[in-house]
C-alpha cells in the first residue's frame, strides 16, 4: 500500500463530515469501490437447506451495514460488500485500506478511533463457502468458533454495536448454510420475517425489522426496480404505523393481504 493512500484516506474523512448528508460513495477516497464489478458470484447453499426465519434474518443482517458500525454505514459497507453472496468481491478496493482489488485491512484505525495495529497489512478477502468446515477461525487472532469470530469481526475489527445472541446465531445460520458445490436458492423474501412479531405484538422487533428492510431496499434500488421497491417501502411503513398504534388486528390483516398478492 502506498503511503499517499493513507494521507488521502485521512484527508477525505476530515473533509467529508462537513458535507452533511452524503451518498456512500461520497465518503470514500477517489478510486475506491465496494461494489462488485461485472457478474456477482452465485449464492450457493447446501442441498436440502431449509430457509428458516433464522437463516433469512441472518441473510438480511449479512447485507446490513448497521451491524458493522458508523463508518460502515457511511460508506454502505456490509458483510456482503466483501463476501458478495457469501463468496469474494474481487473488485473491492478502498484506497488506503487495500493494496490490490479483493483485499482489505480490517485492523486499521479507520474503522474506529483508538483501535489499530499501526501496520499496513491488508489481507485477501476469503470466501465464506464451507465455513462450517474450517474451524478455527481468523488470521492474526484465532477464534475457536464462529460465534466468537463473528463478534470479533463485527464488534472489534469494524467497531460495530454489540450484537444480540439472536443476531449472532442468525448470522451463523446463514454462513454455515453456504457451500462451494451447493445450489442457488429460489427468491428469498424478507417480508416473511414480519409475521412472527406481528402475531406476538412485538412492536420493537417490528420497528427494528422495518429499518433493516428499508435500508436493504435502498441499497438494492435501480432504475429498473425503483417503483416496485418504493411500493414495498410504503407497505412496510404502513405496517409499522399500524403496529405503533397498537392496531395489530389491522396490521395482520394488511400483512396477509400483501402476502396473498
Amino acid at each position: 500500500m502506498k503511503p499517499i493512500g493513507r494521507i488521502v484516506l485521512c484527508s477525505w474523512l476530515l473533509l467529508c463530515p462537513s458535507l452533511g448528508f452524503a451518498e456512500p460513495e461520497d465518503w470514500l477516497p477517489p478510486g475506491s469501490s465496494t461494489e462488485m464489478v461485472g457478474n456477482k458470484p452465485l449464492e450457493l447453499f447446501k442441498p436440502g437447506t431449509i430457509f428458516t426465519d433464522q437463516l433469512v434474518y441472518g441473510r438480511l443482517l449479512f447485507r446490513s451495514p448497521e451491524i458493522l458500525g458508523e463508518k460502515a454505514v457511511r460508506i454502505g459497507l456490509s458483510c456482503d460488500s466483501c463476501h458478495t453472496n457469501g463468496h469474494i468481491n474481487s473488485s473491492f478496493y478502498i484506497d488506503g485500506l487495500s493494496d490490490e482489488p479483493g483485499s482489505i485491512d480490517v485492523s486499521h484505525r479507520f474503522w474506529q478511533a483508538g483501535f489499530g495495529d499501526l501496520t499496513d497489512n491488508p489481507l485477501s478477502i476469503p470466501t465464506l463457502r464451507d465455513i462450517a468446515k474450517t474451524a478455527p477461525y481468523g488470521t492474526r487472532i484465532i477464534m475457536p468458533d464462529l460465534a466468537a469470530f463473528t463478534r470479533h469481526v463485527t464488534e472489534t475489527e469494524f467497531g460495530g454495536p454489540r450484537l444480540t445472541e439472536q443476531q449472532v446465531q442468525a448470522l451463523i445460520a446463514y454462513m454455515t448454510a453456504l457451500e462451494e458445490h451447493g445450489n442457488e436458492p429460489k427468491k428469498i423474501s424478507y417480508f416473511r420475517l414480519l409475521e412472527a412479531p406481528l402475531k406476538k405484538k412485538d412492536f420493537d422487533k417490528i420497528d427494528a425489522l422495518v429499518d433493516l428492510l428499508r435500508a436493504d431496499a435502498g441499497h438494492r434500488v435501480t432504475d429498473g426496480n425503483r417503483d416496485e421497491l418504493t411500493e414495498q417501502i410504503k407497505a412496510i411503513n404502513n405496517l409499522r404505523r399500524l403496529a405503533a398504534a397498537k392496531d395489530f388486528v389491522a396490521a395482520i390483516d394488511f400483512y396477509r393481504s400483501l402476502t396473498r398478492q
